[in-house]
């Protein structure tokens, strides 16, 4: 059976940032110098080195590249992936300009990153035929800056225009004002999501809000940076990606599609969630390890969860739960699995909506470790925060100029608040529907009359989620 290759594309400050910590991280997983790309004494990688990596040269001595696009449309940060990378990544991809985006989406979306748009596409498709069997391209940018946001929204349109039938995962940073840099986030990150909504197969949310608190309280930092936050967005994307590296008795290589598949139950509703456990400092991890049931309890705890949001108060269409490390305890995280699993809000109309994946290679950080996916409705709190903040701007028309001059009208960006507003809607019709097919479920158990009946179910029994989302509409 083929391995997937998945592709990686980062796009922005933020996104290559990402980007350099996580293929550090999992070189040093598979065993591949972060330097050189090469293995000691000339050893085959760990695990399915394929999926992420193509091998240059047929000798023992060739090295492992990364499948890795890096884009920005100002050289400082990829001029420091350069210099600190050695010769692991193919200079071709590390592509740059000269000018910026000026934290702003449209010079992103039909400016300058109309004029790099050709190349990055010509360098993902020669990823594409480096490939034996494409699994999936990932997605690392951020929403509130002006590359990350107008060009990332650009190039998932133009990558599911070429090529429909790739999965395309976006990963996107959303602002916080706690480490905000640019004053235009807010209408950014809005414009953005209309891609996402409409043009990637699911979006994983990292929020700086969330992420921010959790630095600050599980790592005890006064002031996180952002290399703090992005250190536990490449705890989750390592544990998220465990399972299509690597495979061996306990489980089998989990695609991308495969991944999507469990985790989206409507093209509409796929904006995912995550947590990671344990949140261990970093300095600390090797030392303080915790119980199989603690690190569970922790995993669905309101306060680990990478969106400022409460999941536990909303309901959860689909979960994924990837466990990773030493399997001594399995029957134990079985049984806590199955036991949260019914303390857990779930969308009724949604029965098979918790999946489980182990993988026996451990992390670098941690021997034993978890990440959770979920696609829960509590998503519709951290966009309509993102809605109110842009609203604040745009009633005033503050900075309105920056897009109108460079070609977008008012009524785009009505249009594409709208979007925004839909997509709220959407998920809290599904937490609505997910509600009421409880109280329909305890209700089913007391005596109707044959009228009674007739009437509840035409009012709502038979109504299915699009029928509500359009009634609401």
């Amino acid at each position: 059976m083929k391995v997937n290759n998945t592709i990686v594309i980062s796009i922005g400050q933020a996104g290559n940032q990402i980007a350099a910590s996580f293929w550090k991280t999992i070189c040093q997983e598979h065993g591949i110098d972060p330097l050189t790309g090469q293995t000691a004494q000339g050893q085959q990688p760990r695990g399915n080195w394929s999926a992420f990596f193509s091998k240059l040269g047929e000798s023992s001595s060739g090295s492992f590249v990364p499948r890795a696009i890096m884009v920005d449309l100002e050289p400082a940060v990829i001029d420091h992936v350069k210099s600190n990378s050695g010769s692991l990544f193919n200079p071709a991809n590390l592509i740059s300009r000269t000018e910026g985006a000026g934290g702003n989406f449209a010079v992103g979306y039909l400016g300058a990153g109309r004029e790099v748009l050709p190349e990055v596409m010509g360098r993902l498709d020669t990823e594409i035929d480096k490939c034996d069997n494409v699994g999936g391209v990932i997605v690392l940018h951020a929403t509130g800056g002006g590359t990350g946001s107008g060009f990332g929204a650009l190039l998932i349109e133009s990558i599911k225009e070429k090529h429909p039938e790739i999965p395309v995962l976006s990963c996107a940073v959303l602002p916080s004002p706690q480490v905000s840099s640019v004053v235009t986030e807010p209408y950014n990150t809005v414009f953005t999501l209309n891609t996402l909504r409409r043009s990637a197969d699911a979006c994983l949310i990292f929020d700086n809000e969330a992420l921010f608190e959790l630095a600050h309280r599980k790592w005890s930092i006064e002031s996180p940076t952002v290399d703090d936050l992005n250190l536990l967005i490449t705890e989750a994307l390592a544990g998220l990606t465990a399972s299509m590296r690597f495979s061996g008795f306990l489980t089998v290589e989990i695609s991308l599609r495969e991944l999507l598949t469990n985790l989206v139950p409507q093209p509409s509703l796929h904006f995912l969630m995550c947590a990671f456990a344990p949140l261990t400092p970093p300095d600390r991890s090797k030392f303080e390890e915790m119980g199989i049931e603690e690190m569970i309890r922790s995993l669905f705890d309101n306060g680990s969860v990478f969106a400022a949001c409460s999941p536990m108060e909303g309901r959860f269409l689909s979960t994924a739960v990837l466990y990773r490390g030493i399997m001594d305890d399995k029957p134990q995280a079985d049984s806590a699995l199955a036991a949260m699993r019914e303390q857990l809000p779930l969308t009724y109309w949604i029965p098979t909506a918790f999946k489980i994946g182990y993988v026996e290679q451990s992390g670098i950080s941690h021997r034993k470790s978890m990440v959770l996916l979920a696609n829960n409705t509590e998503i519709a709190r951290v966009l309509d925060r993102i809605c109110a903040n842009f609203d604040k701007l745009w009633q005033r028309k503050a900075f309105a100029n920056w897009y109108l001059n460079e070609g977008m009208s008012e009524e785009q960006i009505n249009s594409l608040r709208a979007s925004a507003q839909e997509l709220i809607q959407s998920y809290q019709v599904a937490e609505e529907s997910g509600a009421k097919a409880k109280v329909q479920d305890s209700a089913s158990d007391r005596p109707r009359s044959a009228a009674s009946a007739s009437m509840e179910d035409s009012r709502s029994g038979s109504m299915s989620l699009r029928d509500l989302v359009d009634r609401r509409r």
